[in-house]
């Protein structure tokens, strides 16, 4: 994997996983700019939608260039590469979907059974109209979470397009690592068997990244058990 391929997965890995922290940093400086600025409602909208667009837009483009970039890899027969790639992408971002995932459980936590129990079941009422708009919410959470895998995912496709050829892995078996690595969870479980099973990659991170999924796991029943105390 040359270096700017390497640099290139890492900056996207790095730039994503600042997401919660950049977002609330952009709600303290808006916050305390309506407070000291008098502007016009159009000007408040510029002001929060526009640094989201520019944040959006970057990772598009990095996360576009880092797809190109696994079949160009793969072109060049660098299996060592792909793997790295894969490696990068998925473990990387493990700790962006565990935090993703906790500040979304929270926030909908909060807008759902929250909502209710402050009310103390006034919001029931309005349900109808609440209820839709929290669903397209988490819908789009869910869509935007799942975009963010893909550009690791490529490079998963290149591993398993390399295992197949290397005769590591029957064709059946890689439809099944296909559709593994589009899923949450189970595309980095699948990256770890291809990468350290099948090709002795990334054994010591994988048991890092094994810790990790343990800590996040133990870390929501306790969040779980907490709140419903």
């Amino acid at each position: 994997m040359d270096k700017a391929a390497k640099r290139l997965a890492v900056i996207y890995v790095i730039l994503l996983s600042l997401c919660a922290p950049l977002m609330a940093v952009h709600f303290e400086l808006f916050t305390w700019f309506m407070g000291v600025v008098d502007m016009s409602y159009w000007t408040q909208t510029v002001l929060w939608f526009l640094p989201m667009l520019v944040y959006g837009g970057i990772l598009v483009i990095l996360g576009i260039w880092n797809m190109v970039k696994s079949f160009q890899i793969y072109k060049r027969q660098d299996m060592l590469g792909c793997i790295n790639g894969m490696l990068i992408h998925k473990y990387g971002l493990v700790i962006f979907f565990c935090v993703n995932f906790i500040v979304l459980f929270l926030v909908y936590f909060m807008l759902t059974f929250g909502l209710v129990m402050g009310t103390r079941g006034l919001a029931l009422l309005v349900a109808p109209v609440w209820l839709p708009f929290v669903l397209v919410m988490i819908g789009w959470s869910v869509i935007m979470s799942w975009l963010a895998i893909l550009p690791g995912s490529m490079y998963s496709i290149q591993v398993i397009r390399g295992s197949v050829r290397a005769g590591k892995i029957s064709g059946g078996a890689a439809v099944l690592h296909g559709i593994l690595q589009f899923l949450f969870l189970a595309d980095v479980l699948d990256a770890m068997y291809l990468a350290a099973g099948k090709w002795g990659r990334g054994k010591k991170s994988s048991v890092l990244v094994a810790l990790v999924y343990i800590a996040a796991v133990v870390g929501i029943v306790w969040i779980v058990y907490k709140l419903k105390n």
